[in-house]
C-alpha cells in the first residue's frame, strides 16, 4: 500500500469536503475503473490489496468540491445543495 499512499493528496494541499461511505460498490468501482485502461493502469499497486482490508481501514471515497458549501462541516453526499 505504501506506493500507492505516496500518491495521495496530503490533507494540507486538498481539503475533503465530502466523505461517502461505499464499502459496498467497491467491486462496481473497480470493474468501472479496469474498463477504461487508458484512464488507469490495471497493473497499479491500488488493484493488489485486499478489498475487505480496505473495507475495515478506509470504506470510504473522499472528493474536493470546487465550490463547497460554507462551513466546516464534512459533507457525506455529493448533491448536498445542488438544486435543479
Amino acid at each position: 500500500m505504501g506506493p500507492v499512499l505516496a500518491e495521495l493528496p496530503t490533507e494540507e494541499t486538498l481539503k475533503v469536503t465530502t466523505r461517502v461511505r461505499c464499502e459496498s460498490y467497491f467491486a462496481t468501482r473497480d470493474r468501472a475503473l479496469l474498463a477504461h485502461e487508458t484512464q488507469v493502469d490495471p497493473a497499479h499497486p491500488f488493484f493488489a490489496h485486499s478489498r475487505e482490508i480496505e473495507r475495515q481501514a478506509w470504506p470510504y471515497e473522499d472528493y474536493h468540491l470546487a465550490h463547497p458549501t460554507p462551513g466546516p462541516h464534512l459533507e457525506d453526499d455529493l448533491f448536498t445543495g445542488v438544486t435543479p
